[in-house]
């Protein structure tokens, strides 16, 4: 099984915080690693769903973005999932 990390990041690329989860399939949808990724922040809950649907943040697979909720991501070749939260400007 190989190793993958979940980091999050500012827009900018700061990064704010970087785990590696155990106990995890080899392949798992977008929607199951936002799931696991909102667990891991049991303090805060959020509503992950609409977040990522609303573009509150957005996952970046490898070099690219996640679009939908049900794409499947192979974890064995994707070694970095970065989690960025979006933050709203003042006055709009």
């Amino acid at each position: 099984m190989a190793t993958v990390s979940f980091r999050d990041e500012t827009p900018t690329g700061r990064p704010l915080g970087e785990w590696r989860p155990t106990g995890r399939p080899d392949r798992m949808t977008v929607r199951a690693l936002i799931r696991r990724r909102a667990g891991e922040q049991a303090a805060h809950p959020i509503d992950w769903e609409r977040a990522f649907l609303t573009n509150g943040f957005f996952l970046l697979v490898g070099d690219r973005q996640a679009d939908s909720l049900d794409e499947e991501v192979d974890l064995t070749t994707t070694p970095t999932l970065i989690f960025i939260k979006l933050v709203a400007l003042a006055g709009g």
